[in-house]
């Protein structure tokens, strides 16, 4: 069982009683980029947004909660393979991360992030990753500020990918942030390093965090 969330907006593993209301919540929140991508597109693209319980199965469904009631959700990956989006194994993944509209602006995808990367930090995984659009504008801002950066090489077409003949490309981005170094390939190493500093306020808040919770719950079990 995963242990508790240790970010403060109410983040938590999903029960099967939450499912119910992450796909609606998720259906509010992407129900906008409706008007951005071609109808074929569009339509597979949310049936595989909306399947939280297959999501459930190899992933890890998140929920956030404002008010008493389920406002965001993603799902991470321990094994970010198991997307099936052709990531190594061993790295870390999210997706179909979510906000309802009217939860906007309260830091509650800055809270599910979080919660994503303090698994990956407290599992030890030395990268964690994830896909997203550029027409999902705030997505991306948050994972930058966060220190994602491009990692084109797992980039893809969801129209190809979904063989639709006759659709425009809907070029899906890949982002990577690298959580340790890699002693023993020094191009990766020097690669990660750059992650690390970029994104490393955020890094080093969370481990942190862990280490400070890891040594409370070490002192309690030697009273």
């Amino acid at each position: 069982m995963s242990s508790p969330s240790l970010t403060d907006a109410g983040v938590r593993p999903a029960g099967p009683s939450d499912l119910p209301a992450a796909r609606r919540m998720l259906l509010a929140a992407y129900q906008e980029y409706a008007a951005t991508l071609p109808p074929a597109v569009f339509g597979r693209y949310l049936t595989d947004i909306l399947d939280v319980e297959s999501r459930a199965g190899s992933g890890e469904v998140l929920v956030a909660e404002h008010g008493g009631r389920v406002v965001g959700t993603v799902t991470y990956y321990p094994d970010a393979a198991d997307e099936g989006f052709g990531w190594p194994a061993g790295w870390a993944g999210l997706r179909a991360l979510g906000v309802e509209p009217r939860a906007r602006g309260l830091g509650i995808g800055r809270a599910l992030l979080e919660a994503c990367l303090e698994r990956a930090l407290a599992a030890g995984a030395p990268v964690i990753c994830l896909h997203t659009a550029e027409f999902m504008t705030a997505a991306v801002a948050i994972y930058e500020a966060a220190g994602f950066r491009r990692d084109p090489a797992n980039d893809f077409d969801a129209a190809g990918r979904l063989a639709l003949e006759g659709v425009r490309p809907v070029p899906i981005l890949a982002y990577r942030l690298g959580l340790i170094r890699d002693h023993q390939d020094e191009h990766s190493e020097a690669r990660v390093a750059v992650e690390v500093r970029h994104g490393g306020r955020l890094v080093r808040s969370i481990r942190k965090r862990l280490l400070t919770a890891r040594d409370a719950q070490s002192a309690r079990s030697t009273r």
